[in-house]
């Protein structure tokens, strides 16, 4: 009976898991949001169900994820086909989708092969060293001011790394772009771990 139970509730499980739909929306900034299931897409969002996300409320309705719709750039459904999510502003300065498009990959290769483990570590060393020669309080600035600094300048573009055949102005621009807010946040990480750090020691030292 138990076996006849098994091979009856095994093919259910499976169907369950393999008829979820792989879909993925590829966002503005060039991650992925993998293995949901789209509902929708209205004129300002998209609705999508996670893998884990079946619970029916009182309703009797399961409650989807919902997100802007000018955070995602397209659809990829999971039979292959795609759906364009990005909506052209009516301003002169702001992207078509096939310039658009360029962009969102050269975000996608500067997650994929820029990888600075430089720029962090100095803040973490400047924020440190900073207790040692001035108040504690005008250290706190520090992680600030240095994150600013590396935000003014233009990242180099690796060309030895990137196919030469699919990059152009909007490529470059969308992967220095990534670069650049990777860098940001790596200084903004380490100067907290620095003030976190200085901190601690200070209170050793001078209690």
């Amino acid at each position: 009976m138990v076996r006849q139970i098994v091979f009856f509730l095994f093919p259910l499980i499976l169907f369950a898991g393999v008829s979820f739909a792989q879909d993925t929306l590829v966002m503005m900034n060039g991650r992925l949001i993998s293995d949901v299931e789209v509902m929708r897409m209205d004129s300002d969002y998209i609705y999508y169900l996670k893998q884990n996300q079946r619970t029916v409320n009182s309703q009797g309705r399961i409650k989807p994820t919902v997100r802007r719709r000018f955070h995602v750039f397209e659809i990829v459904y999971g039979n292959g086909t795609q759906e364009l999510a990005y909506l052209q502003d009516t301003a002169d300065f702001v992207l078509n989708p096939i310039q658009m498009r360029y962009y969102v990959e050269g975000c996608q290769d500067a997650l994929r092969f820029s990888h600075d483990r430089i720029v962090g570590p100095v803040c973490f060393g400047i924020t440190v060293g900073g207790f040692l020669i001035m108040s504690p309080y005008y250290v706190i600035a520090i992680p600030a001011i240095y994150s600013g600094v590396i935000a003014m300048f233009t990242p180099e573009f690796p060309e030895n790394l990137i196919d030469e055949g699919k990059t152009n102005k909007y490529y470059i621009m969308g992967f220095q772009d990534t670069k650049k807010t990777k860098k940001v946040k790596s200084s903004v990480l380490f100067g907290l771990g620095g003030l976190a750090t200085g901190f601690g020691l200070y209170y050793l030292t001078h209690r």
